[in-house]
Parts: structure tokens; sequence; C-alpha cells
């Protein structure tokens, strides 16, 4: 593949000889596979590959960027491009791309993860789990994805680097009846880590519980999430601690370094760990990724930045470009130190809610947003589920969640899903307090 790395930098030369002032070519071969299922049927399995090429050029404050597919018409392609940035707009919050060159982590991916002779194996494994924890009758559907990314980036700036990615992950969600449904998720970079019956055991587990529901009723609550949940909680909170989102105000985090976000149990970091979905080693200026703790121990420790942001914040880069957003990778929160089944006896009368959708912002600033559970909503009291909800939406504020954490699990989940739960993220059991539930309906 050094046939590929080299095509890459040829890209780059060539922008450089229009007369770009920086140029970044970050070529991905991607290898992928997509199984889908319903009502316990596989419906189809398609395989393709995709040679795309990333090309982010800048020219007195302008930056441009397009897609070139398979390296055709390179020349054609890069002109048109260069004469877009002719006649674009500057932008005044551009500070270059990283400069210099680095050292890189060796990659870690597990190439067998698009080997796979037979992927509906998984999927018939993980409806098997389902039917023995929810009976025969169940109706279960998702998707099993794996992928396998060889990276390429070359930069005008001195970055170079390699990399390849993997993962392997699975969604599934089961319906015990019409409106008694679970939904589980199973992720891995490696094929050694992956278990697809531990989605479907958890899904039909969930969807058995979730039997004759009645409508929930408004009020505030102590309630639990669970890592499915509390995967697309910490994609929020991380996304508010993009450099980006704080200079445009749409972050809760604006003004606050230094000072406390959260309760004091939490601590919260940005991770592209070797076991996650998202692992990289560098990021697309092609700076080295690394550990960013962001909250730490309730107090807002750091920003996440590309090299313009760290510019304009004044301090250096965190390794999470995005040219134009930086983003985190794979977040972590750390865990606590009570058990599921401990947390659960904590709750008088409360809520315990396993996943949510259609998460919407009333104002970013403030916090101020609401998002739907969905799947298993379950009414607690005294430690014990003891009914089965519907119709409920989660209103309230996303600073005083993070101030309203009480109890944070030993057990964490990797999950990643793209219907909410993105980026992905190790995620555990989290108790919140007096969280406020209105009506969906």
């Amino acid at each position: 593949m050094n046939d590929v790395l080299n095509k890459t930098e040829e890209i780059v030369k060539k922008a450089k000889s229009l007369g770009a002032d920086e140029v970044i070519a970050k070529t991905t071969f991607g290898k992928y596979r997509q199984t889908r299922f319903s009502n316990n049927q596989i419906d189809i399995t398609v395989a393709w590959n995709d040679y795309v090429t990333d090309v982010a050029l800048s020219w007195k404050k302008r930056v441009v960027a397009t897609k070139i597919r398979n390296f055709q018409n390179v020349d054609g392609q890069l002109k048109q491009l260069f004469e877009i940035a002719k006649v674009s707009k500057e932008n005044p919050m551009f500070g270059g791309f990283a400069k210099g060159k680095f050292k890189y982590a060796l990659s870690s991916a597990d190439r067998k993860v698009i080997e796979l002779e037979n992927p509906s194996e998984y999927v018939f494994e993980a409806i098997e789990a389902a039917k023995k924890e929810a009976g025969q009758d169940i109706n279960s559907g998702g998707i099993l994805l794996t992928k396998l990314e060889d990276v390429y980036l070359v930069s005008s700036e001195g970055p170079v680097g390699t990399d390849s990615r993997s993962a392997i992950e699975f969604s599934m969600r089961v319906f015990s009846q019409r409106e008694a449904s679970g939904h589980s998720v199973e992720c891995s970079s490696t094929l050694k880590n992956f278990n697809p019956a531990r989605a479907g055991l958890e899904a039909g587990e969930i969807a058995k519980l979730a039997r004759n529901p009645k409508a929930g009723e408004e009020g505030v609550y102590n309630v639990i999430i669970s890592p499915l949940f509390a995967g697309s909680m910490l994609g929020m909170w991380a996304s508010m601690a993009s450099a980006f989102h704080v200079m445009i105000q749409l972050s809760i985090f604006v003004n606050k370094l230094g000072q406390k976000v959260a309760s004091e149990i939490v601590t919260m970091k940005d991770v592209p760990a070797p076991y996650s979905v998202s692992h990289r080693i560098f990021d697309d200026e092609g700076v080295p990724t690394k550990e960013n703790v962001f909250i730490d121990h309730g107090t807002l420790k750091t920003y996440l930045h590309n090299t313009s942001t760290a510019k304009m914040f004044k301090t250096k880069t965190t390794g999470n470009a995005g040219l134009i957003v930086p983003n985190a990778w794979n977040v972590e929160m750390n865990p606590g130190d009570m058990g599921k089944d401990e947390m659960f006896k904590e709750i008088k009368r409360g809520l315990y809610l396993t996943n949510t959708w259609y998460t919407r912002f009333q104002n970013y600033a403030k916090g101020d947003f609401s998002t739907i559970p969905r799947d298993g909503i379950f009414l607690i009291e005294n430690g014990e589920i003891k009914q089965s909800l519907k119709d409920i939406r989660l209103s309230d504020n996303a600073l005083n969640m993070l101030n309203n954490i009480a109890g944070i699990s030993k057990e964490r989940k990797h999950v990643h899903w793209w219907g909410e739960a993105d980026p992905s993220s190790l995620a555990p059991y989290i108790l919140i307090k007096n969280v406020h539930i209105t009506k969906s309906k």
C-alpha cells in the first residue's frame, strides 16, 4: 500500500503547485459488510469497498475541501477546488494546520473482522439468546456491521501517517409485544472480544420486562439510566466540550474552565483506545491522539481542540481535529463504587430508562433539552421494578443533570449506536437525582 501513500502525497504536491498555502490529503480504503435482519430472519447481506481521498486546502485563510474517489480526475478536481478557494470568503477562525513530524503508536486493527465467512451466524446466535430470555414469539431486527479501514494521511505541514482501523458492531431490537421492546448493542474493535449473544440476552430481558406498559406520570424522579442511554448523554456532554461549540455559544461550558460543572464523582475523558470502534492513532491534521480528561472530579479541565481553536484559546491542540470542529473520538466516564443492584436499592420511587432518541435542545447555551425514552421504561419502587411505562419525555437541563449525578456503577459497557449513542463510549449505569419527566403525547 506504499503506492496509496505515494498517490496521496502527489495530491498534496499538486495542490501546492497550484498555489495553495497548506494542504492535507487523507485517503481511506475501506472494506465494509452489513447484514440487516427483521422478523427474526436475514433480509440482506451486502459488502462494498470504498476508496476516497479527503482533500482540504487553505489559500489566504480561505479553507475549502472536497472528496476524490479512486484517484480519478485529480488534476481537474484540484483546479476546481482552488478556483472555489479564490472566490470564497476569508475564515477568520482558521489558524493553520498542525506543523511538524510526529511519531505514532502502532495500529492495532484486527483484519479478521472483514473475513467472516458467515456473519449471519452471529445474528442467529443473538436471536436465539433473546428467545431463551423472552420466549419463542419475539420479533427482532437490527444490523451487524463490520469494517476495516486503511488510512493514509499526508500534510504539506509535515505530518505523514498510516493507520488501520477495525470495528464490528451489532444493534438489536426485540419486541415481546407491540409496545414492549428492548434494545441492546455489542461493539468491539476485534473479533476476540465480540459476543452478540450478550446483546440478544439483554434486549430479550428488557423486552420481557417491558410487557403491558402503562402511561407514565409527569413529575420529578430519581432516575437510573443504562449504559446505552448514558452513551447518548456522554456524547452530548462531550460535544459541548468542543472548543468550536464553545466559541459559537452552543455549549453549557462557555467561560467555565477551572470551574465545577458536575458532581464531584464525575470524571470524563476522551480516549481513542484500542478496544473502541472509533480507535485511531492520529487526528485529521495528523496530530497523535491521546487521552484528554475534560472533566476531572466535577471540574472542567480543558476543551477539545484542533490547531485553529487552540490558537484562539492560546493553548495547544488536544489531537481532536476535525479540521473545522474538534470532536471526541471515544468518551469514557470513570467507574464509580456502586454495583448496579446496589444502585437500584437506592431508589424508593423512581425510574429506570434503558434507551432514548430524539434528543433536542431548546437552548444550547443554557442547556435546556428534551429526549424521549424508548424501549424499556420502568417504574422502580423500593429498589424493584414494579411497572413498565410508556409515553414519557425527559425534559431537563444538561448542566443540572451533570451536577445531580449521585451514583456511578462499577460496571461499564462499550456502546455505539448510530441512532443516538454517538460517538462511541465506555458508559456505566448512572443514578441522577431530581430529573424532570413530562408527557410525550
